[in-house]
């Protein structure tokens, strides 16, 4: 099973297209946890997630500044080479300072025709969602239930047809199901030693963003029925936490090159993975929208905010899920992977590392990445030396 995931990842546009045209229907692209990718799928729409390449930049540089997100710039050089032609529409959120500006620059790398009345695009390729920076207080989950049916309104537009409740609560038990799916593989990696590698674990969940989430469960019951029966498991290995931004298939490495060091990432804080599953569910008790609402602000984005308290000032808010993930599991130490130029997890990385010191007493490795596998290997030493130092 771990192969067909990996030929998932590995093959990703050319099996969206496939699906597309075996289905006649439409694939839409977002950026981003906090996007409600069951509205997409609820549409009969296939939802992908847009993710960069470690191929060389050919055309991104007149329109965003070398200085600038490599993650961001990746993803862009892609659609101006024609690489995401295969989308039908993309979803761009309100999300960490580069990617709203997606909305702009995609358009001009990918310009498409759309009817206009009174000066305004019928159906626009690129829909900007207006995720609340604020996500608590009275009007916020009102203010975003108008953004989510502007967008229901967008993809019914784009499927040709209306998407009902009952389509909508259909989507809910498929995304439902795959959270418990993922739960059930975190309790293999909980194991000391883990039944599961790190590496495997976001394999197999990075393979969900790029299929119908419903034939990744179906794949993902035969693999779990499998984990048991397996002779051989990864060993027993130095227990980490991994907190990093934007780790596709191309910084994923990251996961590997601990291993080869004698670590094993046992739980992590990371965008595309665990940020989709871990305590979190859709609730049946609400309407389908309503809930999809409180899922999308549960997701603990580090970009997003709180009302402060005196008890429960900003920070906190991160800091909370942070530990949530740690404790129970003997973790010995953690690493914060942070990409150039992405200030809204640099901002409060100081504040982690001192709460975690404090809370679990283990050492922190602070690594600053470019997005290229070279930035990657060159990390190699100074995580080989963060083990040797946690082991002895």
């Amino acid at each position: 099973m771990m192969n067909d995931f990996q030929r998932i990842i590995e093959n990703r546009h050319e099996i969206a297209k496939e699906w597309k045209e075996e289905n006649k229907k439409g694939v839409v692209g977002y950026f981003c946890c906090v996007t409600p990718d069951e509205m997409i799928y609820a549409s009969g729409l296939l939802p992908v997630r847009i993710v960069g390449s470690s191929e060389k930049l050919e055309m991104v540089d007149d329109y965003v500044p070398q200085y600038g997100c490599a993650f961001v710039r990746s993803c862009l050089d892609l659609a101006g080479r024609g690489i995401y032609d295969y989308l039908d529409a993309v979803i761009i959120p309100n999300t960490c300072d580069l990617i709203p500006k997606m909305e702009y620059w995609w358009r001009e790398l990918c310009p498409r025709k759309s009817p206009v009345i009174e000066g305004q695009e019928v159906h626009p390729y690129v829909f900007y969602l207006n995720y609340p920076e604020k996500v608590t207080g009275k009007k916020v989950s009102y203010y975003y239930l108008m953004q989510l049916r502007a967008l229901k309104q967008y993809l019914e537009r784009l499927s040709g047809k209306l998407i009902s409740d009952e389509m909508l609560g259909e989507a809910i038990n498929v995304y439902n199901e795959h959270y418990s799916l993922m739960e059930q593989l975190d309790e293999f990696r909980k194991q000391d030693p883990p039944w599961v590698s790190g590496y495997e674990a976001w394999t197999v969940e990075f393979a969900s963003l790029l299929i119908p989430k419903n034939e990744h469960n179906e794949k993902m019951k035969k693999y779990l029925e499998e984990i048991p029966k397996r002779k051989e498991k990864p060993g027993e290995k130095v227990r980490l936490y991994l907190s990093a931004s934007a780790l596709d298939q191309e910084t994923a490495e990251l996961y590997q090159i601990i291993e080869e060091c004698g670590g094993q990432v046992v739980s992590e804080d990371i965008s595309v993975g665990t940020s989709h599953y871990k305590g979190i569910r859709l609730n049946m008790n609400k309407s389908p929208l309503e809930a999809m609402v409180e899922r999308s602000l549960a997701t603990p984005c580090p970009r997003s905010t709180v009302s402060a308290t005196l008890s429960s000032p900003y920070p906190l808010f991160r800091w909370n899920y942070v530990k949530k993930t740690i404790e129970g599991l003997n973790i010995k130490g953690a690493i914060f992977y942070n990409l150039g130029f992405c200030e809204c997890r640099a901002l409060e990385n100081p504040f982690l590392k001192n709460m975690i010191k404090k809370e679990f007493d283990i050492p922190v490795l602070f690594l600053e990445g470019d997005y290229t596998p070279e930035g990657l290997k060159q990390m190699g030493g100074r995580i080989e030396t963060f083990i040797e130092m946690i082991g002895d």
